[in-house]
Formats: structure tokens, C-alpha cells, sequence
């Protein structure tokens, strides 16, 4: 069953952000790697309130694993950051996002894959309110609880939600933007922020079998014979956590 065209919760709540230059922490600084490929948050982001806020009880040295919605706070400042984070791992930057926007924002851990994240704020120049904070890289150590990071397969995803999981196509700017959870446990409760969302994508050593995946501008369910045989090609490929806007706005 193929569904068209159904709105994703937050399109018109949140700018994309990717890309930035990256600088590392006290240690010398390796060669620049290139920037993410950019891709609109404002379609990617799935609002899942009910996801688990506590650590995942797998931290190690090697991994830092960490829980997304405990680390920020709508309040959150230049300042704020600096000061639980480090002045070297916050870098101020001109984020670019999709169809060549760009926005003042915040990288933290410029150099880092496992670390770096990517903020958003509802007044740009004066970095106040936090609007969303954006995980994209694949090795990230970033989680939303327990059993959603990167990585996670869909198959894992409708395991956890209970019902079918509907998402854009792939192979444009909106793929894998969730579109629905069905009722399920993912289902965003009204009002409850922050929100944690995650977006999908196409396993990463799929190569030019990630064109079997469900493709283009239309909206696949979960249990569509199209998604449904490659639940596990599919996975999470973006954490997001945001804010409202109004509440944030100074």
C-alpha cells in the first residue's frame, strides 16, 4: 500500500542543518574532512516524545555513548555550552543546510564523528533559543535511549512502535522523513518537548542495491511489500532533537 504526499509533523518547525568546518579538540588538527552532504531537517526529522531520555548503559571509552535529550536545554547559550562542553569543542559557524540555506549556528566536536553535533537556534545572531540539535555522522556515539541510534535497523524501529512506521522515499532531499507511527509507541504525545525524531536511509555498504529501496517523492509504509522485504537495509542515518520554537524565541 503506497501513500502519497503526507505531511511530515515538523517541515515548516525546523531548517536543515549539515556541514561545517571542523576544528579538534586540544590535540593537533588532522586534514579538513568534507562536509556532510546537505539535507533538509525540516522534512526529517520523526517527533518520538515517547523515546527513552535515559543513557544506554553501553558507555566506553572507545564509544561516549550518550543520551540525546539529556545533554540540551532550550536555554541553552554560547555560554552554557562552552562551560559543559568545552570552549575548544563549541565552534560558532555559518551552518550550511538544504537548497544552498545557510544559518548561524553551533558545532560541537568540529573533529570528532563520534561527538559532533550540529545546533540550530531561533535567534541566529545572538545564539538564543535552541531550536534543534542535529546528529548525521554514521560512527556517532549520539542515541535517543536505549535501543534508537545510528544505525538502527527499521525492522528494530516497528519492533519497538508496535504498528507499521510510515516514511518518504529515498534518492531526494526529504528521504526518509517519517510521516507516521501508526498509533504506536513512537507516536508523538502533543505538547511534550523537547522531541526527540530520528530520519532513515539506505544502509550505508548497500551500494547500488540502495536503488531496490523505496524511492522518490511519494510516502511507503512500513509494511509495504517495497519497504517491508529490506527492513534491515533501512536504518536510522539522522537523530534530531528539538524545540519549540515560540517557547524559545527571546
Amino acid at each position: 500500500m503506497k501513500r502519497f504526499a503526507l505531511a511530515v509533523p515538523v517541515i515548516a518547525a525546523i531548517a536543515a542543518l549539515t556541514g561545517c568546518n571542523r576544528a579538534s579538540p586540544p590535540v593537533p588538527e588532522p586534514p579538513v574532512p568534507e562536509q556532510p552532504a546537505p539535507s533538509s531537517t525540516a522534512a526529517t526529522v520523526a517527533s518520538a516524545s515517547t523515546l527513552a531520555a535515559r543513557p544506554s548503559g553501553r558507555d566506553d571509552a572507545s564509544r561516549d555513548t550518550r543520551a540525546l535529550p539529556n545533554a540540551f536545554r532550550a536555554e541553552d547559550t554560547l555560554g552554557s555550552l562552552q562551560s559543559r562542553f568545552g570552549k575548544d569543542n563549541v565552534r560558532v559557524e555559518n551552518i550550511q543546510g538544504a537548497e544552498g540555506e545557510v544559518s548561524r549556528g553551533i558545532c560541537l566536536f568540529p573533529y570528532d564523528p563520534a561527538r559532533r553535533a550540529y545546533l540550530h537556534f531561533a535567534d541566529e545572531e545572538q545564539l538564543l533559543g535552541l531550536s534543534l540539535v542535529r546528529i548525521v555522522d554514521r560512527q556517532s556515539a549520539w542515541t535517543l535511549g536505549e535501543d534508537i541510534r545510528m544505525g538502527t535497523t527499521l525492522a528494530e524501529l516497528v519492533a519497538r512502535n508496535g504498528a507499521p512506521i510510515d516514511f518518504s522515499g529515498f534518492g531526494w532531499d526529504y528521504g526518509g522523513a517519517i510521516a507516521g507511527f501508526h498509533g504506536g509507541t513512537l507516536e508523538p504525545r502533543a505538547n511534550a518537548w523537547p522531541r526527540p525524531g530520528f530520519r532513515l536511509a539506505p544502509r550505508e555498504d548497500l551500494g547500488e542495491r540502495m536503488l531496490q529501496l523505496p524511492q522518490g517523492d511519494a510516502t511507503f509504509a512500513s509494511d509495504d511489500p517495497a519497504a517491508a522485504s529490506h527492513a534491515t537495509e533501512i536504518v536510522v542515518g539522522e537523530l534530531t532533537l528539538a524545540f519549540p520554537r515560540q517557547a524559545n524565541t527571546p
